[in-house]
């Protein structure tokens, strides 16, 4: 009887052990996966940093555009879709000036014209200072409030040999007129004219209109200085400006191909001498 129950005491005992290990088992199977878990949430959080990170810009803005560079002179710069872009250039040698003021005062014009307008046209673009030469650029939407912002009148219309033939006539009657005026006065007096029964304005103009009365055909020169006749000029692709101002005029795409007698091409840029009619002729690109 002791026998039997000592054995039986082994075999629970043995049952015992059994149990504790099988315990320990799902104990250790249980935290080694959440060993696994906790490893895998570590990795995954890690990679997701290992991106790309976003540093933000310290680049500095890109710099305004220059608009007047190394220009010299006044200067009217036309591009192909007719835009203007005025440049002047003034010398303040010996003058009392603040270029804030001027630049206040130029930008309260701009504002008031556009304000009249109602619409934007015009644009104060740039001021530079060069010792005492003030240079300014302003951009109009169209040669129209270029004209009406500088109380100018410049035309840009399609190129028509009759009208510059026009235009050569009426130079003639004017340079006729000068001449008859101060070079050809008659040796009679007008006193003795009217004595005889002549009115001396009337012969006067006689004079011209014979002298004008034949057709009077336009001629161009250009930058090499050869010459052509208005009709030898393509007009279905060339364009002429017309000015009785003092401009110097640049394209900003295109090219500069005649001038009249009262303009000449030269280093890329037509200057219109102001003393008389000049007709520029030009191909505008885009």
């Amino acid at each position: 009887m002791v026998c039997l129950c000592r054995d039986r005491q082994i075999e629970l005992n043995m049952v015992e052990k059994r149990m504790m290990i099988d315990k320990e088992k799902k104990n250790g199977c249980r935290n080694r996966g959440l060993l696994r878990f906790a490893v895998l949430l570590i990795l995954l959080l890690v990679l997701s940093g290992c991106g790309e990170k976003e540093v933000p810009t310290t680049e500095a803005p890109p710099p305004e555009k220059e608009y007047i560079g190394d220009t010299a002179r006044n200067t009217i710069r036309l591009s192909g879709n007719g835009n203007v872009l005025e440049i002047a250039v003034e010398d303040y040698t010996g003058v009392d000036y603040d270029i804030e003021k001027l630049k206040n005062y130029i930008q309260s014009e701009v504002d008031s014209f556009n304000q009249t307008q109602g619409v934007n046209k015009v644009n104060f673009r740039e001021i530079l200072k060069e010792g005492d030469v003030i240079k300014t650029a302003i951009s109009y939407t169209d040669l129209d409030a270029f004209n009406a912002f500088n109380r100018m009148s410049i035309r840009l219309v399609p190129y028509d040999p009759a009208e510059a033939d026009r235009i050569a006539k009426e130079e003639a009657k004017k340079k006729e007129a000068e001449i008859t005026t101060e070079e050809n006065k008659p040796a009679i007096s007008e006193t003795e004219l009217a004595e005889a029964g002549y009115d001396p304005s009337e012969l006067e103009q006689q004079e011209i209109q014979e002298t004008v009365e034949q057709e009077v055909t336009a001629v161009f020169t250009d930058e090499t200085g050869k010459t052509v006749a208005s009709d030898a000029i393509d007009p279905t692709q060339n364009m002429m400006l017309i000015t009785d101002d003092r401009i110097a005029l640049e394209l900003e795409s295109g090219k500069l191909l005649y001038t009249n007698a009262h303009a000449e091409l030269r280093d890329g840029a037509a200057t219109a001498d102001g003393s008389g009619t000049a007709i520029i002729v030009l191909f505008l690109g885009i």
